[in-house]
């Protein structure tokens, strides 16, 4: 599997979408961030930073970028695209999740207490081996990763496994 081209245009997508930004730091690690429990969605989950399309977004990446910068205090130029995964749809809401594929410069020192409650560094070894997940066979692809008395699962997990099937060295 390789990234699929970040300049094909995206101008065109109607209606609402997501877009998220998975950061890779140093090739070896992934930041996953807690969101906060005042969020109107997905409370409490572990999750890649990102959140539905503004009216300024010109694309799926600008999306991703301005979510980094407003979530951990990143600024969007220390951030490369490198590329993009296969969208998600979501059980919840009806549209499509964007992950954008990202290397990141400098990991946050802060984030916004209204939006995240915790951030969290997995590497990309310990993601790789087999044994760290479990199948919880609730449906498929039901993968769970269980790390520091929290667990990755549903829409961030199935693509974190999706990243993992490609070569990131």
């Amino acid at each position: 599997m390789h990234f699929k081209n970040l300049d094909v245009p995206f101008l065109t997508l109607k209606g609402d979408y997501a877009s998220v930004a998975i950061l890779i730091f140093e090739k070896k690690d992934i930041l996953f961030i807690k969101r906060s429990d005042h969020l109107p969605t997905h409370k409490g989950h572990i999750a890649f930073p990102g959140g539905k399309k503004d009216n300024s977004d010109l694309n799926i990446v600008e999306t991703a970028l301005r979510e980094v910068e407003e979530e951990l205090f990143i600024n969007k130029s220390t951030i490369t695209p490198i590329g993009k995964l296969n969208s998600v749809d979501t059980v919840e809401y009806k549209f499509e999740v964007f992950p954008i594929v990202c290397e990141g410069e400098h990991r946050p020192e802060n984030y916004n207490p209204d939006e995240v409650q915790g951030v969290f560094y997995l590497n990309i070894l310990d993601l790789k081996n087999a044994k760290n997940w479990k199948y919880r066979g609730n449906y498929e692809n039901d993968w769970i990763y269980p790390f520091e008395n929290e667990i990755l699962w549903g829409a961030t997990a199935y693509m974190t496994r999706e990243l993992l099937e490609i070569e990131l060295g």
